[in-house]
């Protein structure tokens, strides 16, 4: 199976203490950036692992629970005590606009249908509630500069099939959560940590292809934020108040999405991205 510890998937996560202490890292900084819009209430973490983000949503104030694919990961974090579904979204049993914050970390690449995904999400999140994601952003400055000659090396920093099924910009991540029902949608360019992209300093320094590879798209990676051109995106996103899912596939017009003032805060936010890349 493509997510289990049986295909060395996330097993970092179970007894490498570098690996948890980012996880965790990567959970204080997603809760600080929530705390613009929501600090409590319901939280469902969806692809939620080994339940690292779901612990420190606890302890914020949260009543968090989650959905986890992998088996593996799920039993460890319900070992933890923790809320966990085994499953995909559409395996969550909840009433409808139950939960005040949905969170999806790096996820919504990796699923078959990622509109039938958000339009779920939609559903299940509060009318005031928000919806946090992050994803790669195809557009980004380094994966647009690197494609060429990254597959020559067999290095390419937006991993493809069978992991990552869809690639978003920020353009198609934003057209998505407005057809899924979200009328406030606020994109953040970030960056993705270089030793996921590059590798960890010895890595790079024992290998000449890699070692090159660093250093010609290594400080294009850091620039691409800068310029609006960032190697993923954070996303917040509301719900249109008392407006039904709207179906990707139908052709419809698009309003401008309204602002408040947590919108025009979000949209200052200036933090690398730590978020583990499934």
């Amino acid at each position: 199976m493509l997510y289990s510890f049986k295909s060395g998937f996330h097993t970092e996560l179970a007894n490498q203490a570098e690996a948890i202490a980012a996880a965790d890292d990567a959970a204080s900084q997603h809760l600080n950036m929530m705390g613009l819009t929501k600090s409590a209430g319901t939280l469902l973490d969806v692809g939620c692992s080994t339940g690292r983000f779901i612990a420190a949503a606890n302890q914020a104030g949260f009543l968090a629970q989650g959905v986890e694919f992998n088996v593996d990961t799920a039993e460890l974090a319900r070992a933890q005590g923790l809320d966990v579904t085994t499953g995909t979204l559409s395996d969550l049993k909840a009433p409808k606009h139950f939960f005040d914050a949905i969170t999806m970390w790096d996820i919504v690449e990796h699923v078959p249908d990622p509109l039938t995904l958000l339009n779920t999400a939609r559903e299940l999140l509060a009318e005031d509630g928000w919806l946090w994601l992050t994803t790669p952003n195809i557009d980004g400055l380094f994966p647009q500069a690197s494609l060429r000659v990254a597959h020559s090396i067999g290095k390419w920093p937006h991993p493809e099939p069978p992991y990552h099924l869809t690639q978003f910009s920020q353009q198609t991540i934003t057209a998505a959560l407005h057809r899924a029902g979200f009328d406030q949608v606020v994109v953040k360019q970030q960056s993705i940590p270089l030793s996921y992209s590059f590798g960890s300093a010895l890595k790079v320094l024992t290998d000449p292809r890699r070692l090159a590879y660093a250093a010609a798209f290594a400080p294009l990676a850091v620039l691409g934020p800068l310029i609006g051109r960032g190697d993923t995106l954070l996303v917040a996103a509301r719900p249109t108040v008392h407006a039904e899912s709207i179906n990707l596939r139908e052709q419809h017009s698009e309003a401008s999405p309204s602002e408040t003032t947590a919108t025009r805060s979000l949209e200052k936010l200036d933090i690398p991205s730590r978020s583990l890349q499934r």
